[in-house]
């Protein structure tokens, strides 16, 4: 499933250096780790080491200006046609706010591509992280009811409305998760294409999916205490180097997956709640799009 798009941008101005010419937005846990290194890997594709920049989020880099920004791009040569970062926080609204009318008082004329997974399922990955970071220890029963971002970052319907408020939707390529594991190398040249680049590009790490829930690890045990009790966390940080390095090299369980089964009536709750939005985002998609059998 991949939707139609205008012709391929142009070079960037070179004011205040060169800026990305394309955004992955989202969504969290839909394979945005995956796309970020495949498109690393093509040779007029530049971006930053660091995935997340999150420039656009006020609870992190916004603060740090445009000059910091096209600093994380300073190492584009003149044959990276496309430039871009993948921040999967520009699609957490209303968790947070405003991000659209920043990117498009920056970013006027830049390609957005949005990968969209399977609602429940994502909501299930995303539970399984927050596990593996130590910030969530509910069982997801409760978890996915009591926090409502959860379900508000798989509603991709509402994520994107806020993005038509500044941006035509040609500027968009929304992509099924489905297709980037199924259909990995003619969505990757479909990808390319939007952002006008060689199309002919095979990613030597093609046959490569990162940052899988089955592979995720809990934290070591001292770092899940401390994480329960902020004072000694505080104490922790005062520790000398060596020991800190020795408490990450603990041994780190695998997460459960077993614990993170949803059950029936949860996944057929979650479904009624995301049914109207996945009927909005029809509008969207391609004819045939089969709405993941929710609506």
């Amino acid at each position: 499933m991949v939707t139609r798009s205008a012709s391929p941008p142009g070079s960037p101005a070179p004011t205040r250096g060169r800026l990305p010419t394309f955004l992955v937005i989202g969504a969290m846990k839909a394979g945005t780790t995956s796309l970020y290194h495949y498109l690393r890997t093509h040779p007029e594709i530049f971006m930053p080491a660091v995935k997340e920049p999150m420039f656009f989020d006020p609870r992190h880099n916004w603060h740090r200006g445009v000059e910091w920004y096209a600093g994380l791009f300073a190492g584009a040569r003149p044959e990276h046609v496309a430039l871009g970062e993948a921040s999967t926080s520009y699609t957490k609204f209303p968790a947070v706010e405003g991000v659209p009318a920043r990117i498009a008082r920056v970013l006027p004329d830049v390609r957005l591509i949005y990968v969209l997974r399977h609602p429940i399922e994502r909501m299930r990955s995303h539970y399984l992280y927050a596990v593996s970071r130590g910030k969530e220890r509910r069982p997801i029963e409760r978890a996915l009811l009591e926090d409502r971002s959860y379900l508000d970052i798989s509603r991709y319907a509402l994520q994107l409305e806020r993005y038509l408020e500044h941006f035509d939707l040609d500027r968009f390529l929304l992509l099924d998760s489905r297709d980037l594991a199924e259909r990995r190398l003619e969505t990757l040249r479909a990808v390319f294409r939007f952002l006008g680049v060689d199309e002919s590009w095979v990613p030597p790490v093609l046959d490569r999916e990162f940052f899988r829930s089955a592979e995720r690890r809990m934290p070591p045990l001292p770092s899940r205490l401390l994480r329960r009790a902020p004072a000694l966390a505080a104490a922790a940080r005062a520790l000398p180097a060596s020991l800190r390095r020795l408490a990450r090299r603990l041994p780190r369980p695998r997460v459960d997956l077993d614990a993170a089964r949803i059950p029936e009536d949860l996944r057929r709750r979650l479904e009624d709640e995301l049914r109207e939005d996945v009927a909005r985002l029809r509008r969207y998609l391609p004819e045939g799009f089969d709405g993941w059998g929710i609506g």
